[in-house]
């Protein structure tokens, strides 16, 4: 496999499941992809380029690391970055209502801290700003935010110690290209019933967050292409669609009542 710096590392990891012990070796930010559930909710997220930003690394560390266990890529250096510790953004940080959150003791337990950040961000006063401290720039945080109107900024006060700063700002506007099919579609019964004969069925709501997620990209990853994954879930799970989306699937909705959901997965072929 060839790979560039927008190679996701989860295609990495399929491709070769080496890659993981690879990438772990370059630093100890890069342990974490040793988590089962880390890895499968994070590693789709992130190409070479951004895991590079995230452990301070230039892109050719990795490519070098990636080469020792058989990929390719094109011989060239790309441009360092530079690291050097940045100021905080006023228009951001000025806010005098400051939320702290430090997530490194989760992530030293082996959990995703997503969960736990989208709870405390919903609690942030009108112009209040939410300063996640990390061990690392959290990238994919950062992108699904930006699409629901957060501003964020980064700097590094010190080593090993990365101030996410997040401030609500305008919503940014997601162009649909013309091809794509709509993720959300109609008519449940129907799909349903195309489906009936061809179907996997799995219940993840004793589950606790974020491994419901975890759970049916898992499933998807296996699902015969003919096939719809069936869920049973308690609610309608809003930071899956990105990953569904990505993948070219689409999604049908039966609500039971307040705390049960049936999802029909499926990949119209």
């Amino acid at each position: 496999m060839i790979v560039t710096e927008n190679t996701k590392i989860s295609d990495l990891i399929k491709s070769n499941p080496a890659s993981i012990d690879a990438i772990a070796s370059i630093n100890k930010h890069f342990k974490k992809l040793k988590n089962p559930i880390l890895r499968r909710t994070l590693a789709r997220r992130v190409t070479i380029a951004d895991a590079a930003k995230i452990g301070g690394v230039s892109v050719q560390v990795f490519f070098e690391k990636l080469a020792a266990v058989g990929f390719e890529y094109e011989n060239k250096e790309p441009e360092r970055e530079t690291m050097a510790p940045e100021e905080p953004d006023n228009s951001i940080t000025g806010s005098e209502e400051v939320m702290e959150l430090d997530v490194r003791p989760v992530i030293e337990g082996g959990n995703d801290p997503f969960q736990l950040i989208m709870k405390t961000i919903k609690k942030l006063p009108e112009d209040g700003v939410l300063k996640v401290i990390n061990s690392f720039e959290p990238i994919p945080l950062i992108n699904i935010l930006k699409e629901d109107g957060y501003q964020s900024k980064v700097t590094r006060p010190k080593e090993g110690v990365v101030h996410t700063f997040f401030k609500k700002g305008k919503a940014v506007s997601i162009v649909k290209k013309e091809e794509d099919k709509p993720l959300v579609v109609h008519d449940f019964d129907q799909k349903l019933q195309k489906y009936c004969e061809r179907l996997k069925t799995i219940d993840v709501r004793p589950l606790e967050m974020p491994e419901p997620m975890v759970k049916i990209l898992t499933e998807l990853e296996t699902l015969p292409k003919d096939q719809a994954l069936f869920v049973h879930h308690k609610k309608f799970p809003k930071y899956l669609i990105p990953e569904l989306q990505t993948r070219g699937y689409q999604l049908v909705e039966k609500r039971i009542d307040d705390h049960n959901i049936d999802l029909l997965i499926f990949k119209e072929v």
